[in-house]
């Protein structure tokens, strides 16, 4: 962790944008896989949240020297949040707030998630809503792939970090603090919704570049995939709604 978190580009960002915004930055935050310590350098990137005083023209013109290096270098557009828009955004975005909260580094400033509670209901709804939303995605990408093996490869691998997000959401509702990989969140999603672990194993195979799998017959493998997928969402359909927050 130490390593990823010292790393010369987070550094160089840091000081990039003290020296751009001043007193106008409040934090920057470092979440997703290399906060959570399952960073693989040759598929991960870092994902930055900033907060800022305020989000109007001048500070987010401030931005572009800093956003201009680390963009060219590869990474994310980082995102951009004020504390009244955190608190405002809350039972909008309540899977990548309790993603962001469970596994954080603060690389400047204060912490803006300590202490945040997340809506059961509308964690709930989240999960619901973009599980479907993502399998409608993955149909049309399939369709468009036209069975094309390569294509069919691509698109299984790269829903798989999508779909790893929205079950680590579900264990949340299911009471379970998420394990920090992706592979074991799935894992432990499966296990508790009585689906099969396998066919997503390939997917994150896949998306490593397994050589083994290069061999295997795409289509095959998106079938058992997608089956296991439209499982997930029946689960999590079934899930009782409730009230109360998520500590």
């Amino acid at each position: 962790m130490t390593q990823v978190t010292e790393h010369p580009v987070l550094a160089a960002m840091v000081r990039d944008l003290k020296a751009a915004l001043g007193t106008r930055l409040r934090s920057v935050v470092l979440y997703g896989s290399a906060a959570r310590g399952d960073f693989h350098a040759p598929t991960s990137d870092f994902n930055l949240l900033l907060l800022l005083e305020d989000l109007g023209p001048s500070t987010l013109e401030a931005l572009a020297g800093p956003l201009r290096g680390w963009r060219k270098g590869g990474q994310p557009m980082p995102r951009l949040f004020s504390p009244a828009l955190v608190g405002r955004s809350v039972d909008v975005f309540p899977i990548e707030f309790l993603d962001i909260r469970a596994a954080h580094v603060v690389l400047h400033g204060d912490d803006p998630f300590a202490g945040l509670a997340v809506g059961r209901e509308h964690l709930r709804l989240q999960c619901e809503r973009e599980l479907k939303e993502k399998m409608m995605r993955l149909r049309e990408g399939y369709a468009e792939a036209e069975g094309r093996p390569r294509d069919v490869r691509r698109l299984i691998a790269a829903s798989y970090a999508s779909f790893a997000a929205l079950f680590r959401g579900a264990l949340y509702l299911l009471g379970v603090e998420p394990p920090a990989a992706n592979d074991a969140v799935v894992r432990a999603f499966c296990d508790r919704a009585g689906l099969q672990a396998q066919p997503f194993e390939s997917a994150a195979r896949l998306r490593r570049g397994d050589e083994a799998l290069t061999e295997a017959d795409p289509k095959s493998v998106f079938a058992r995939y997608y089956e296991q997928l439209e499982r997930a969402v029946g689960f999590v359909d079934r899930l009782p709604q409730g009230g109360g927050d998520i500590r």
